[in-house]
């Protein structure tokens, strides 16, 4: 008996139709920590109950008005049920499982199981149904469609958005690849975005033209990114309108993942074309949320500063609101004092929150979405700036979105025809100090490249008219048999092997890829024209 007990992790107490023990197995004070004559052979089954109840092991009765008589009458009964069985819990994180049978011969046995591991394993199963439960109705309450893929790049998971927008239902997707939901180019295209998604980890944004809630196919942008931990990794695309962005491949604005250093609370933005002049306040104690809020909300060509708490905010609108300033959006913290959240509301401030490590990835998109419409509006000509005291300095004069064209070879000619990629690429250079031109189709870069001379051209490889490939061909043809033809620089959106080669079969340089950064373009130009870094920089 000793030996079954063991081999099923289990205590044996057995006794005959009079109460009185007739056998307990060897691990029976694993689970009532009693002295060893309790268990004696004849010892009477109250006897033991009562120590065990001396000793403060009450079987889960957490009733104290029972007298010590009373509980014992109460356990007794129990084990003379034909099947009776109880968990309980002393501590509340040992288990125990008491089993009890009565035979009609009258003897009866009472089997102690420790399910502490079971107990943990059901509290963790309820606890991730719970967390699924919760995602699904995040996921069905999304004003865009969002699906999910496992690291098989099977759907595991779609909203209620994504299956109204393609018509599908939730069954039919749910466990197969994009092929069931799109055709087979745009799936195959999505695949690969999702693959180099799951095995890099790098967020990725493109436009594809898809048709959603059966209206004609127009640009949807896609934005996918990877979840989980290491083993379990996800990638969660979203899709949503690109129409007051750009029809364009990729939005590419500088990731921020390495925090810049901690800013002051106010920072001049220089406007630009866009949304210059449109003026954002960040809400955050955080330096390292304001300092990488700051970066995003500057490439995209807004004027910012930041506030720290409830008192400074509310005074900084009141000033606002003295000299007839308007705040368009507030970005706030989700970590910021709830009570901010009630000061804009009372200011009627438009205000989004997000979190620091979603800023380098959801920032730029939220802005745009939130500002689209206000980009169509005359720009105000009142701009301005706040200082930590929050007083109003003088208005800056905008600098011209692009320098004079310039006759000797000092240019960098940029092609893009991506609005938010122009904003990118200007604050970029004009930050490094070069001077630069920009062009947003493919046969006007072969114009000016043979007009003003460049230095190096930035070359987009998916421009209207002809693209960034064919416009490179007819540059090489047309320099002929020049020995030092322009250096030309193929920007990309994907890091794939033969987009790569296309750039380089077409006459390119050298490559890089979005999203773009200064330290990114700076090196490119360094390894292709020093002359020209030299004499900006220097």
């Amino acid at each position: 008996m000793d030996a079954v007990s063991d081999a099923f992790q289990a205590a044996f107490l057995i006794y005959d139709r009079n109460d009185e023990l007739i056998f307990a197995s060897r691990s029976v004070t694993t689970f009532l920590p009693l002295p060893s004559e309790h268990f004696h052979r004849g010892n009477r089954l109250r006897h033991l109950l009562g120590a065990a109840y001396d000793l403060g092991l009450r079987a889960g009765e957490p009733d104290s008005a029972l007298s010590r008589d009373e509980w014992l009458t109460r356990q007794i009964a129990t084990n003379w049920k034909e099947r009776y069985e109880a968990q309980v819990s002393e501590d509340g994180k040992r288990w125990t499982r008491f089993s009890k049978r009565r035979l009609p011969s009258g003897y009866g046995f009472c089997i102690m199981t420790d399910i502490s591991e079971q107990k943990r394993r059901e509290e963790q199963w309820r606890a991730d149904v719970e967390r699924v439960q919760i995602t699904e109705e995040i996921l069905d309450n999304l004003g865009h469609p969002v699906f999910v893929q496992d690291r098989n790049l099977q759907l595991v998971a779609v909203n209620k958005v994504f299956c109204s927008a393609l018509s599908i239902g939730a069954d039919n997707a749910l466990g197969a690849d994009l092929r069931r939901v799109f055709d087979a180019e745009l799936a195959a295209r999505l695949q690969a975005v999702s693959r180099d998604v799951l095995e890099s980890g790098l967020t990725a944004s493109i436009t594809q033209s898809m048709r959603l809630y059966g209206d004609p196919p127009r640009p949807i942008l896609v934005h996918v990114q990877r979840v989980g931990k290491p083993g379990r990794y996800f990638v969660v695309a979203s899709l949503g309108e690109v129409g007051a962005i750009g029809t364009v491949p990729v939005v590419a604005i500088p990731s921020a993942a390495e925090p810049s250093p901690p800013a002051p609370s106010a920072r001049p933005i220089r406007p630009d074309r866009s949304l210059a002049g449109r003026k954002a306040l960040i809400v955050s104690g955080d330096r390292r949320f304001e300092a990488a809020a700051l970066d995003i909300l500057e490439l995209l060509g807004l004027d910012s500063c930041c506030v720290r708490g409830e008192d400074e905010l509310q005074a900084f609108l009141d000033a606002a609101r003295s000299v007839r300033v308007t705040i368009d959006l507030a970005i706030v913290d989700t970590h910021a004092d709830p009570r901010c959240l009630q000061v804009l509301q009372a200011a009627e401030v438009d205000y989004a929150s997000i979190a620091e490590n979603d800023v380098a990835a959801e920032l730029a998109f939220i802005v745009l979405e939130r500002l689209a419409d206000l980009r169509r509006r005359p720009e105000p000509v009142d701009d301005w700036e706040i200082s930590t005291d929050h007083d109003l300095a003088a208005p800056e004069v905008p600098e011209p979105h692009s320098p004079a064209p310039q006759p000797l070879s000092s240019l960098v000619l940029v092609a893009e025809d991506n609005e938010i990629n122009q904003i990118v690429f200007s604050q970029i250079l004009e930050g490094l100090g070069y001077s630069y031109q920009i062009c947003d189709h493919g046969e006007e870069v072969v114009r000016l490249w043979a007009e003003l001379n460049p230095a190096v051209i930035l070359m987009d490889v998916t421009l209207p008219g002809i693209n960034g490939f064919e416009a490179a061909r007819r540059i090489r043809e047309a320099a002929g048999d020049q020995a030092e033809g322009t250096p030309i620089i193929g920007v990309l959106a994907q890091a794939f092997d033969r987009d790569r080669e296309a750039c380089y079969a077409s006459g390119m340089n050298d490559v890089i890829l979005k999203p773009l950064s200064p330290d990114v373009v700076e090196q490119a130009l360094m390894r292709l024209v020093p002359q020209v870094a030299r004499a900006t920089t220097g």
